[in-house]
């Protein structure tokens, strides 16, 4: 049932007693076993922040195609500008235009470095984008580590159990824009805003605007459901990598962003999602039976497990 998905309050969570916290895990641990997601309150990330984000974010998406072309995405694992239609993880191209956004860490390793961290491509039209996106992401890291050490705790092991493979992690901020039917022109059969998918990295947070052409989830029980919304909170997504790291104790969230309504013709939403992976050269090997769930996976290079699905999985347009 979908009331099965619980809000985590980290502030809760922090002044929690062990026997509050021994119950609170359950029910996480009880809701990742199952569908693989939970919505956080208390993370303290401020609502203006967030708000000139998304507010950022669209004001480059009004710009005309030819400014926001100079900024295109060019390979599968790279920053900037993803235009309409130009994603496709389904049968047909995804209706959404995307600015993608990453970490700034540096190896010393040139080739390295840019394999795993793309340079970003700030656009000028957009003067103020990156000290926003820059003091938000530094939000969303932090949330992420916070959030990874419930989660080891909830398994019983190691506080920094994820986050000391975590330092100088991989990310991507998206801000994803849902552009109205009216302004689409139409939809094919079978075409969504994004198509069904789970995410590849650790773990995602989504701050969402509820919409009828919103975010759906699914699990065995329910199938394909809308799944709680709470004004204020973050969408805890578990992807691909922690259904690994848990060899299948928890589910990655498998989820889809339906297309635009002609109930709504209007509506346009703009979601921020924030995909956190691990170190790219973490080993990451499988927790063993009764932590983990005992499927037998094979260890991973954190990195190159991402740049294989993303380039497997993901198809640019010419």
């Amino acid at each position: 049932m979908t009331s099965r998905i619980p809000v985590l309050d980290l502030a809760q969570w922090r002044s929690a007693s062990p026997a509050e916290r021994k119950q609170i895990a359950a029910g996480l641990d009880a809701t990742l076993r199952q569908t693989g997601m939970f919505l956080v309150s208390g993370h303290d990330v401020p609502a203006e922040l967030t708000g000139r984000m998304r507010t950022e974010g669209l004001d480059f998406f009004r710009l005309p195609a030819g400014q926001k072309d100079k900024y295109r995405v060019l390979r599968p694992y790279d920053n900037g500008w993803r235009g309409l239609g130009a994603l496709q993880v389904d049968s047909a191209p995804d209706l959404h235009e995307a600015f993608h956004v990453g970490p700034t860490h540096r190896t010393g390793d040139a080739a390295f470095d840019t394999l795993y961290y793309p340079d970003n491509k700030w656009p000028a039209e957009q003067p103020e984008l990156q000290a926003v996106a820059t003091e938000y992401t530094g939000h969303m890291v932090r949330v992420a580590h916070e959030v990874l050490t419930v989660l080891a705790t909830v398994l019983d092991v190691a506080a920094d159990f994820f986050t000391a493979k975590a330092a100088r992690a991989t990310w991507t901020q998206n801000v994803n824009w849902y552009p109205s039917l009216r302004t689409v022109g139409g939809v094919q059969d079978g075409q969504m805003r994004v198509g069904p998918h789970s995410d590849f990295g650790t773990l995602s947070l989504l701050d969402r605007q509820r919409g009828v052409g919103g975010l759906q989830v699914w699990n065995a029980e329910d199938g394909w459901f809308e799944p709680p919304y709470q004004d204020g909170t973050l969408a805890v997504i578990l992807g691909d990598l922690m259904n690994l790291w848990t060899d299948g104790r928890w589910r990655a969230l498998r989820h889809r962003v339906l297309a635009p309504s002609v109930s709504a013709p209007e509506e346009e939403l703009v979601s921020l999602v924030f995909f956190f992976e691990a170190d790219p050269d973490a080993r990451i090997t499988p927790l063993a039976a009764p932590v983990g769930g005992g499927q037998g996976m094979s260890p991973v290079v954190a990195g190159e497990s991402i740049l294989e699905k993303v380039g497997v999985s993901l198809t640019l347009a010419d």
